[in-house]
């Protein structure tokens, strides 16, 4: 009798969970996974044995197949915008190529101009002008130097000169005086010789 009551409340139990079990629970998933998961959880199982009807395996592959005919369209179709996007990266690539250079160009034009026939940047061209500035200063300098020091012989030379030039004046007059006595001493012993 015990046996009877025990199979009894396990039939009972098998019967209630049996009842509970809903077929079609897995259509109200939303993912794949999900759905497997609920259409294996709710199939009738018998001593290990999974039962399910033919219209069920059906279904199921239904809806299988039509996410995956969904997943194939979402990829084709986000295949085709990554085409396009790549397309569309590549002409953009192409136009921020173009205008690079076109930038270059420009600030090069911007950073030099043409001198004599030669493209000059204005950063040479400045260090250029501001060495010959340079050079030209320390000319101008040198020059103002000899021109001190020759303008300091010339002074020299000048008192020299003027020196000379009184010195030789004084010889002369000195000079004079002695030859005008001598031509007068001589003219005098002419008169008292009577030769003239």
């Amino acid at each position: 009798m015990k046996k009877i009551v025990i199979i009894m409340l396990l039939m009972t139990f098998s019967l209630s969970t049996f009842a509970r079990r809903n077929p079609d629970a897995w259509k109200q998933e939303t993912t794949l996974k999900k759905q497997f998961s609920a259409f294996k959880a709710n199939l009738n199982v018998w001593q290990g044995f999974m039962s399910f009807k033919e219209p069920q395996i059906d279904q199921l592959f239904s809806a299988v197949n039509d996410t995956i005919s969904n997943l194939e369209s979402k990829i084709s179709t986000d295949a085709k915008t990554i085409q396009e996007l790549n397309s569309s990266i590549s002409s953009l690539n192409n136009k921020l190529a173009d205008t690079q250079s076109k930038l270059d160009e420009s600030l090069t034009r911007e950073d030099s101009f043409s001198t004599l026939g030669i493209s000059v940047s204005k950063g040479v061209f400045a260090t250029i002008m501001y060495s010959i500035a340079f050079l030209l200063l320390i000319l101008v300098g040198v020059l103002f130097y000899l021109f001190k020091q020759s303008h300091v012989i010339t002074k020299e030379a000048k008192e020299k000169f003027s020196d000379l030039d009184a010195e030789f004046e004084e010889y002369k007059k000195s000079n004079l005086e002695r030859v005008t006595k001598l031509n007068r001493a001589l003219h005098d012993c002419r008169l008292k010789s009577g030769t003239l």
